[in-house]
């Protein structure tokens, strides 16, 4: 059983729920749609005596604050870098899932100095350029009705359960990777008062995401990075889109696997990211 400390910080104007454990250098978690902080915590397992987690509800999310803006990439590495001053962290790790992607690259970028790696697992990424390049907008059609939130509202609200189960499944290689009580978790956040609305707009905000993320990656990343995605979901996009934007990029697909790799792939990712950590710079 993983003992978790929930705190609250306010930072960028709003109110984030978190959670740490462990203890060495630090890694930042900044998960995806429509999950929290809980995403991590197969990762977490067996690594507590080894580094030292931070991982918060992302605003609009479970117990954070739920505004009605400031969902854009530089907005949220914003909250982020906040938070990790509260918490008087210096160098640290980022890792991502989903859509806490878009956010955590802009935060690299923002803290080029001070960020010793990231990691984007089964990340879309917008607003990119190179050969061979797909809109993430184009594969998967969810990301467009979700844009359109109040059409999605009327349609998912009173079934958020059904909703979620249905990419919880069919999301996945293994459909029964995310566990009941997870399922029945996630589910329970989306129908508390705003999550819905809150979270939707980390979609409505992709236009945002497009336009900031094509504005940082003029520059080449200087922080190295790990993507890796599953075969029955993202691909090669995670990865390419990594080596567009980065001066040193590793990572690839996972055979077997869907989008939610930390709960079908733990044990793979676990290494690798242990791996990926310790070859950059795991200081205290």
């Amino acid at each position: 059983m993983i003992e978790l400390h929930h705190k609250r910080a306010t930072v960028n104007g709003i109110s984030l729920h978190y959670v740490t454990a462990g203890k060495g250098p630090a890694i930042l978690c900044m998960h995806g749609w429509p999950q929290n902080h809980r995403e991590f915590l197969p990762v977490m397992e067996g690594l507590l005596d080894r580094y030292s987690f931070i991982a918060p509800d992302l605003r609009g999310f479970a117990d954070s604050d739920k505004p009605y803006d400031g969902y854009e990439p530089r907005t949220i590495a914003r909250d982020m870098l906040d938070l990790l001053a509260v918490e008087g962290v210096d160098r640290f790790h980022i890792l991502s899932h989903d859509l806490g992607g878009p956010p955590s690259v802009a935060l690299a970028y923002l803290a080029q100095g001070r960020a010793l790696s990231l990691a984007t697992i089964e990340t879309p990424f917008f607003g990119l350029d190179y050969p061979g390049y797909v809109d993430p907008r184009v594969a998967y059609w969810h990301l467009g009705m979700h844009m359109n939130m109040d059409v999605t509202r009327f349609l998912v609200e009173g079934k958020e359960e059904q909703y979620l189960r249905h990419f919880f499944r069919d999301f996945a290689y293994n459909p029964a990777a995310i566990p009941e009580e997870d399922v029945q978790g996630y589910a329970m956040q989306m129908r508390q008062p705003g999550n819905l609305r809150a979270s939707l707009n980390h979609y409505g905000y992709i236009p945002q995401m497009a336009e900031q993320t094509a504005e940082l990656a003029r520059q080449k990343l200087k922080v190295p990075m790990l993507a890796w995605a599953g075969r029955a979901s993202f691909g090669d996009h995670c990865y390419l889109s990594a080596k567009a934007i980065a001066e040193s990029a590793e990572g690839g697909v996972i055979d077997e696997c869907g989008h939610w790799v930390f709960e079908e792939k733990t044990d793979f990712i676990r290494e690798q990211l242990t791996a990926f950590w310790a070859r950059h710079g795991a200081v205290q």
